[in-house]
């Protein structure tokens, strides 16, 4: 997901808030995603907050990188979670070399192929192409032309409501694989995101019953 600021290693300076914060909430580098922790754990590794946040406003070394949630109770921080990657710079131009990849690929959802395959970028709030140089095959996948429609529509709702697709309306188990039903910065676990990657982390703990 070269369209993120993505990390490998925790990049604040050893020992400040931040820093220390990437020790303890076991941070999925992948994703951006974190547990969430709280008010009460933060302040047994020293990381009260204030009520502005401090250390972890949106404009802070955290909020830098990630999408930041930070619920309240009673006017006080009640816990922090990261949800995901800050997203960078827009381009509506797709490379070549991606079109080109997945052209003759089968639609990710209906799994078919054919002239009505259309080159769907995953993040459906189109405000994270990225330049064409900077783009990587893993932001896209095929999408056969109705179902890219079908995805339009519900990302449309997402945009007005906050709130994202809700993935038991087709029947599945959850709604999302990995964050909350609110919009938080990040697309990432939303059903439309990756249906591929959807039905995977799903079903890793499946076991037929009958």
């Amino acid at each position: 997901m070269a369209t993120y600021n993505t990390l490998s290693t925790n990049p604040f300076r050893k020992n400040s808030k931040a820093w220390q914060f990437l020790e303890i909430c076991d941070l999925d580098y992948v994703t951006g995603f974190s547990n969430v922790i709280s008010s009460e754990i933060l302040e047994q590794y020293g990381l009260k907050t204030t009520n502005g946040g401090d250390w972890c406003r949106s404009d802070g070394p955290l909020g830098k990188y990630f999408n930041i949630s930070r619920p309240l109770l009673k006017g006080r921080i009640a816990s922090i979670q990261l949800m995901g990657y800050k997203k960078n710079s827009f381009s509506n131009k797709i490379n070549t070399t991606i079109r080109d990849f997945y052209k003759h690929q089968d639609c990710r959802v209906l799994c078919i192929g054919g002239d009505f395959i259309e080159i769907d970028h995953k993040d459906g709030r189109k405000d994270d192409f990225g330049m064409p140089n900077e783009q990587t095959i893993e932001d896209f996948q095929p999408m056969h032309r109705n179902a890219n429609i079908a995805k339009r529509q519900h990302c449309k709702v997402c945009k007005e409501t906050n709130i994202r697709f809700n993935a038991t309306l087709l029947g599945y188990s959850v709604s999302q694989w990995i964050g909350t039903k609110e919009y938080n910065g990040s697309c990432i676990g939303c059903f439309w995101y990756d249906p591929a990657e959807f039905n995977a982390q799903i079903s890793q703990s499946y076991h037929k019953t009958r």
